[in-house]
């Protein structure tokens, strides 16, 4: 069981001065989550500077008053994860009741740390196409990544795998509101079957390639991700991916004694799945579950070497390797072994489980399958217990295998495997300044 953790929260931050540019102090500011109407307050300090931290990615809506002077609403306020965004306001002098809205897109530029990397918001998860919807892909966008071709298949080493910055594959940290998810490879967050499923389920993520200290653990990037939450509107979506052979053109190499008579190897392909959330008390407590499932059959052509005909025997027999004429009693012609080799009572059982070559004189070829079946579930519930504390708790379990022939037709192999995360998030404002 691993505990350590990082947040992915965001954090937003200014300075509130009247017109001639005297910094104000004690001015209230309320940061509103429009999406769930969820507020958070902060007093300024004496230079006039306010910092709200541990806030989820959404909309926003900032608020600054102060006596003697105008309201003043900046909305439009986008905060990805672990953003750090800068809002300042200057008050005019006035009632407070006089209220002044402007319109904001947030900072073009980032002034706050050093990071190189990029951000796959929402709207890039849900609207850009990809292949499996493995989320890992969007990361070979940004700035700084590099794919990883020498790395393959499946049992945990499916996805994609990528170096940051000139960093190994192996130095990167993938994790989901500050719980660590890296497989046992640590290469991605691919599951047993070399999938990353669970698309609907990540509001977005960061790509941060040459992290500061405050990130730690690692020397390579950082996939920073937040799952999605609901809101105060209930929402959902069905969906189903299907891919299939019969649909495909045959490639030249494509032939038919290769696929078991079949015009292109055999592949299906459907994922399917759907996702709702909402509130379970307007304003207090929200939900949002993702189910989704893999199932496919992929077909391959295997070339295996076997022994030749005349190798298989039984036990006390001797072998003659072709060359003069053949002794009675004798099996062959095996150019493999020396004439007058005896097969022994141990080898012999072993012989007769390779199968007699059907391509030329020593190679077998038969139409494999890889099947795959794969279930993923996540429910995220959040709760507003009062202005001062807010929880979360996230479950999310993968489970599925593999099964294909490895190398010949009698022996099937499976790779089963289950993943399960539960994350539990509790923050506590002891003051403006202070929270845990």
């Amino acid at each position: 069981m691993v505990l350590l953790g990082q947040g992915s929260d965001g954090t937003i931050e200014g300075t509130i001065k009247d017109p001639t540019g005297a910094v104000i102090p004690g001015a209230t500011m309320t940061i509103r989550n429009l999406d769930t109407n969820v507020p958070r307050t902060a007093i300024t300090d004496s230079n006039g500077h306010f910092d709200v931290p541990a806030l989820s990615a959404g909309n926003y809506e900032v608020n600054a008053e102060h006596e003697g002077f105008q309201t003043e609403s900046q909305r439009g306020i986008v905060l990805s994860v672990s953003q750090q965004e800068v809002i300042n306001f200057t008050l005019a002098v006035g009632a407070a009741t006089q209220v002044v809205e402007v319109s904001t897109l947030g900072s073009i530029i980032n002034t706050t740390d050093n990071a190189i990397g990029g951000l796959v918001g929402e709207h890039a998860i849900a609207d850009l196409p990809l292949n499996g919807r493995n989320y890992v892909d969007l990361a070979l966008m940004q700035p700084g990544t590099d794919q990883d071709y020498a790395v393959g298949g499946t049992g945990g080493a499916g996805a994609s795998s990528f170096s940051t910055h000139g960093n190994t594959p192996w130095s990167n940290l993938f994790t989901l509101d500050g719980a660590i998810l890296n497989n046992a490879l640590q290469l991605n967050s691919a599951s047993q079957t070399g999938s990353t499923l669970g698309l609907d389920g990540i509001q977005e993520f960061k790509i941060v390639g040459l992290p500061d200290a405050s990130y730690g653990l690692v020397m390579g990037g950082q996939v920073v991700m937040a799952s999605k939450g609901g809101t105060n509107q209930y929402h959902g979506n069905l969906f189903e991916y299907f891919r299939n052979a019969a649909l495909d053109a045959r490639n030249y190499f494509d032939l038919g004694y290769l696929s078991g008579g079949r015009r292109i190897p055999n592949f299906v392909r459907n994922q399917f799945g759907g996702t709702f959330g909402g509130p379970i008390k307007k304003d207090k407590t929200f939900f949002w579950g993702v189910f989704e499932s893999l199932r496919s059959a992929t077909g391959a052509s295997v070339l295996d070497n076997v022994p030749a005909v005349g190798c298989h025997g039984a036990a006390g027999q001797t072998v003659w390797n072709g060359s003069g004429t053949q002794p009675a009693g004798s099996v062959g012609p095996c150019p493999a072994l020396p004439s007058n080799t005896v097969i022994a009572p141990q080898i012999a059982p072993l012989l007769a489980l390779y199968p007699l070559p059907n391509v030329g004189s020593g190679q077998f070829t038969f139409p494999a399958s890889s099947y795959v079946t794969e279930y993923f579930g996540q429910m995220r519930v959040d709760h507003s217990i009062s202005d001062k504390d807010s929880l979360f708790v996230r479950y999310t379990v993968d489970t599925g295998d593999i099964s294909n022939n490895a190398a010949y037709p009698q022996y099937l192999q499976t790779l089963p495997g289950t993943n399960q995360f539960l994350t539990v998030g509790e923050t506590h404002i002891f003051s403006p300044a202070v929270l845990k």
